[in-house]
């Protein structure tokens, strides 16, 4: 019993000191509480992740974005493309798989093929070559 308890404490003992962390400790460096003044507590040296900026559905619909097209799920209305940077939405350029609104937009596609595609719903509307 006591090794199946050794792990659940770790893990709840990173969870508490994270937590402890990143709200500053017990507060009582932050003014006003026993009129201690104490150093702040160190910050994390990492930087968050950024919350992405979703411009509105119609905005998004009309930007193109290009990409080359690294494989092709027809069975399940997936392709996934290596996109260019998309400075509209604040996109590095990556890989991803994207779901298109329509299989019929797989059908002349090809692996390697060069495409620009517009997304509406999270999903390709439209895709055709570039």
């Amino acid at each position: 019993m006591s090794k199946r308890l050794i792990p659940i404490m770790v893990v709840c003992l990173f969870a508490a000191t994270s937590a402890h962390a990143q709200y500053g400790g017990g507060g009582s460096g932050r003014g006003g509480r026993g009129g201690r003044s104490q150093t702040p507590a160190p910050t994390s040296t990492a930087s968050p992740t950024p919350t992405p900026v979703r411009p509105p559905a119609k905005a998004l619909s009309s930007i193109a974005i290009t990409g080359v097209i690294q494989s092709i799920d027809p069975q399940h209305g997936r392709v996934t493309i290596a996109y260019d940077d998309v400075e509209a939405l604040n996109w590095p350029a990556g890989t991803m798989p994207f779901v298109v609104s329509k299989t019929a937009l797989l059908k002349d596609a090809t692996v390697g093929e060069k495409v620009r595609f517009k997304l509406e719903s999270q999903q390709i509307s439209e895709m055709e070559p570039y």
